[in-house]
């Protein structure tokens, strides 16, 4: 997960929630004179283009997917009445997500079954039915709003494909809204609320790393003296805003990674 910037909010929006404030995000987005879909379409499209293409919990590509594989997450339960604010409304509540696997095809289903494969807002609905988790998660996961764009909060297990806190990083950065005693327990508990480590996840991290890998040896092969092979690797890989699995090569690449995003004073 890494930081997420939003933008203004979308125009349509703003004149929506003025016209029908007491309305909700479904309501809105099956609105029958149009504005309201327009308005529910266009948060979508910012949202993205925030995100630089990218699932705002486990940063799969969603720039070019299926409309129907992507879609607004409402960080705070939309469904949350209880309050002056509303929340299926709100600007700053919304992220754009992937579908978390839950639109997966019957062959992916045999390959990486359901509810076991499912990740990021569908995995985190999943456990707020199940009363694991409150409407008002604030705090019992970390909002990717909130995420420091520097020390990196997560390592990687070149292994196994497991993202997991990074202690160094969970030593010095603190959150004031916090349910657990570290900084690293609500990494870890992030982590498993958005079932990051489920096993389509952690293979398509492998399947980066084997990419590394492979442009590696290539380079190599070329005659790219070895001290050049990783600058070189980030300019490929960070010359877009953003390489889908952001974290992992991040993770994969090291402190030239951090350099880089240094030099161009990245914020998210």
């Amino acid at each position: 997960m890494k930081r997420v910037i939003k933008g203004s909010i979308p125009a349509t929006l703003a004149s929506y929630t003025q016209d029908y404030p007491n309305s909700t995000w479904d309501g809105m987005s099956s609105d029958n004179s149009m504005s309201g879909r327009i308005a529910a379409t266009d948060c979508r499209d910012q949202a993205i283009s925030d995100q630089g293409g990218l699932c705002a919990y486990c940063e799969r590509s969603i720039s070019s997917d299926d409309p129907h594989h992507r879609g607004i997450e409402h960080f705070h339960a939309k469904s949350d009445v209880d309050s002056s604010r509303n929340w299926g409304l709100d600007w700053e509540n919304m992220l754009a997500v992937c579908d978390g696997g839950s639109k997966s095809s019957k062959q992916e289903q045999g390959i990486y079954p359901l509810p076991r494969n499912l990740s990021c807002d569908a995995h985190k609905n999943h456990m707020n039915q199940k009363g694991g988790l409150p409407k008002a998660c604030e705090g019992y996961l970390l909002n990717p709003l909130d995420v420091p764009a520097s020390p990196n909060l997560f390592t990687f297990n070149k292994s196994t494909g497991e993202l997991m806190p990074n202690p160094i990083a969970c030593e010095v950065v603190q959150f004031t809204d916090n349910k657990y005693e570290t900084t690293y327990e609500l990494i870890s508990r992030t982590i498993e609320i958005l079932n990051l480590n489920c096993d389509r996840l952690r293979t398509d991290r492998v399947l980066v790393l084997q990419s590394i890998d492979k442009n590696i040896k290539a380079l190599r092969q070329r005659g790219v003296h070895p001290s050049e092979v990783t600058a070189k690797l980030v300019g490929r890989y960070f010359n877009t805003k953003w390489p889908q699995y952001f974290t992992t090569i991040r993770c994969c690449l090291g402190t030239m990674v951090e350099d880089y995003l240094e030099s161009i004073e990245f914020a998210g």
